[in-house]
């Protein structure tokens, strides 16, 4: 009868490919996980971006103004802004504050919040 102790070769190379596989699969998701991080990251900036000026113009004597040019922030995110008023007898102010941003692979992002301001 023949001892057999240990593990054949084609043991050993079928578990490396094995554990190749589920490796190469891990580190693809890493990739991914990070790349959503950083978007995520841009989002929440952006976010932070458009509910700081839609405070300013909640804090500001009505009518706010109309309009606004593009502003650029941290280099990177362009911030512009409307504020469309109707007429009496309300006097309410519909203000829309959009935020832009480039995104690697995915060109140009844009968030915008809309409110209503009345005095």
């Amino acid at each position: 009868m023949k001892n057999t102790k240990g593990f054949s070769l084609v043991e050993v190379l079928v578990a490396a490919a094995i554990l190749a596989v589920i490796l190469l699969a891990i580190a693809g998701l890493f990739s991914t996980a990070y790349s959503n991080v950083g978007h995520g990251g841009h989002r929440t900036k952006a976010v932070a971006l458009a509910k700081q000026k839609m405070e300013e113009f909640r804090d500001v004597i009505f009518p706010p103004t109309t309009a606004g040019s593009p502003e650029t922030v941290d280099g990177i995110y362009t911030r512009s802004w409307t504020v469309a008023v109707t007429g009496a007898p309300s006097q309410v102010a519909t203000v829309t504050v959009t935020v832009a941003w480039p995104d690697a692979g995915q060109g140009t992002r844009q968030l915008t919040f809309a409110s209503m301001i009345a005095p």
